[in-house]
């Protein structure tokens, strides 16, 4: 019932602000310009936006789409939820990490947050397994 009342009430601004407008452009002797003008505030505040906010946005989730597809068997990721190990097997929508000796973890591809590289890999090696004595 509100979205109709708010369609209904900017039908109702519209029709009144329109022969407003018409008069004003009139009474200036036809001349759009003082008007266009008038909208530029509203312009650049639409382009500040877009550079500052959708175009990096649109970036980033490009660069994450082409580290997904990338990901390959042996790489050493950081996920969203911050598990580190290696990938043991990549399949379609899933990944096998390593995270030590014994455990393995399927996680989505879009929850890889960072392939790891140079330093950071080698600062990450999986535990050696515990020695458990037969007990569990």
């Amino acid at each position: 019932m509100n979205v109709f009342r708010l369609k209904v009430l900017t039908a109702a601004m519209m029709s009144m602000a329109a022969p407003v407008l018409a008069q004003d452009a009139a009474a200036q002797g036809g001349s759009l310009l003082p008007m266009l003008f008038s909208y530029a505030p509203i312009l650049f505040i639409f382009v500040i936006f877009y550079i500052l906010i959708i175009k990096p946005q649109n970036q980033a989730a490009k660069d994450h789409a082409a580290l997904v597809k990338a990901l390959k068997k042996g790489d050493v990721v950081l996920t969203d939820g911050g598990v580190i190990g290696e990938i043991t097997a990549v399949k379609d929508t899933l990944v096998h990490v390593r995270v030590n000796h014994e455990d393995l973890v399927a996680v989505a591809r879009g929850a890889v947050k960072k392939v790891l590289t140079g330093d950071e890999a080698k600062g990450w090696e999986p535990s050696a397994p515990a020695a458990t004595k037969g007990k569990r």
